[in-house]
This record gives C-alpha cells, structure tokens and sequence, in this order.
C-alpha cells in the first residue's frame, strides 16, 4: 500500500471529478502518458463550464479543492475502434484524434467534504499539511 503522502493528484475541470466519484466516467482522457499506476487524490480545478455540468446534472460543485481519492488501474493508448468503443466511459463527445491516452479508473471514494487546496497540471505531490486535512476526511 502506498502511504497517503506519496500519492500524487490530478487535477480536473468540473463537471468531471464528480462523474467520476458517482461511477459515470471511469476513462479520463489524457494526452500523456506515465508509469505510475496506484492510487490517486482527486481535485476539482476552479474552472468554470457551466453548460456543460448543466448538460451532466452536476450543479454547483465544489472547486478549488480536493474531493475524493480513486484508483489508476490502467492507460491505454487510443485509436479510433476504442475511442467508440470507450465513448461512454468516457463521456467525451468530440471526434477521435491520435495520441489520447485512456486511464482507467476504479473505486471511487468521496470525501466527506472538500478540502480546499490549489491544483497543478499533470500529476503532483500534495503538500503533507493538506494531505494530513484530505485523510481526515476519508469515509469511514
């Protein structure tokens, strides 16, 4: 098991980090790679789009913090045949293009509340006073 303060985080706009935490989207896609597999803490980037959490029933999420943890069992590159085939994992309604990535994701895990934190880009390392508010509000 990895401790708490060595999983790394990603960061998404809304509406995705909570389709992921309900089991809507378990392919996030990614134009990069990483060997990292394991677990992950999940943030909601302060970005806004509206219509688009409207178009998937999600209002007035949090933001600018983190919300839950989730587990990365697997990337994929994409081509055509799995980008159809994938669609509904992945929720995304754009046509196909070369070099996506799929990342796989299992057990999602709600915090009790958010914890507000800045995000980064890519994968990044949580600072361990923030790791410390973010393990104290994992369910049970």
């Amino acid at each position: 098991m990895i401790p708490h303060d060595a999983v790394p985080a990603l960061s998404l706009w809304q509406p995705w980090p909570e389709l992921i935490l309900a089991g809507r989207k378990t392919v996030e896609l990614r134009s990069w790679d990483t060997p990292y597999r394991g677990p992950l803490w999940l943030h909601a980037a302060k970005h806004k789009d509206v219509p688009l959490e409207a178009r998937f029933g999600v209002f007035s999420p949090p933001r600018g913090a983190f919300v839950g943890r989730v587990e990365l069992v697997e990337i994929t590159p994409l081509d055509a045949d799995r980008w159809r085939l994938w669609r509904p994992r992945h929720l995304a309604d754009g046509p196909y293009e070369p070099g996506w990535f799929g990342w796989t994701l299992e057990s999602p895990e709600r915090l009790r509340r958010p914890v507000a934190a800045p995000g980064r880009q890519k994968l990044f390392r949580v600072e361990p006073e923030i790791v410390a508010r973010i393990v104290a509000e994992l369910p049970g």
